[in-house]
């Protein structure tokens, strides 16, 4: 009589694999998507170190006067006014928000003829100024004259962060010659 042998765990053939479920391709590429993006050249880097502290990777870096800003006639009840749009950029110059005081002043012939701020600190301001559709900050200031049709008023623009940052910005507007 022979001795029999003891017998050894089977590896799965090509026939017993079919028997495990297979995750479907969009879901492997998604994996290998995430996977690729995390190795890209800014993975990691959210808080950059900075010195003694760490700051804050899409902090406003960079503050402009949009292009968007528009002046706005007077009219029956309503006196003339400019919606100031402020726009603030990151470091890959990408739209952001920031945190602490806006103003914007109103020049026509060197002469002050409207201000506003606004308190980007907390929730409030920001949900008060903050348009989502054009990621800028909205102020209407009224004006204490009417600028002459074809005239160019300045909006002059500062930011103090609560992380001791400033910026500046201005921007001419042409006042229209008829009323929008």
């Amino acid at each position: 009589m022979l001795p029999t042998l003891p017998t050894l765990p089977t590896l799965p053939t090509l026939s017993t694999l079919s028997t495990f479920p297979m995750p479907r391709l969009s879901v492997l590429l998604a994996v290998a998507t995430l996977m690729l993006s995390a190795c890209g050249e800014h993975a990691g880097q959210d808080v950059a170190s900075a010195g003694a502290g760490a700051t804050w990777r899409w902090r406003a870096e960079k503050m402009e006067v949009s292009a968007l800003s528009t002046p706005m006639v007077a009219r029956a009840g309503r006196g003339s006014m400019i919606d100031a749009r402020i726009e603030f950029f990151d470091s890959d110059r990408d739209e952001t928000k920031a945190v602490g005081q806006l103003a914007v002043v109103v020049r026509f012939d060197s002469n002050e003829i409207g201000r506003q701020s606004a308190d980007l600190a907390g929730v409030g301001g920001h949900a008060r100024a903050w348009d989502s559709v054009t990621e800028t900050y909205s102020m209407q200031i009224p004006l204490s004259i009417d600028p002459l049709p074809g005239r160019v008023v300045v909006l002059q623009a500062t930011f103090e962060g609560v992380d001791g940052s400033r910026m500046t910005a201005s921007r001419e507007v042409r006042w229209p010659e008829t009323a929008r």
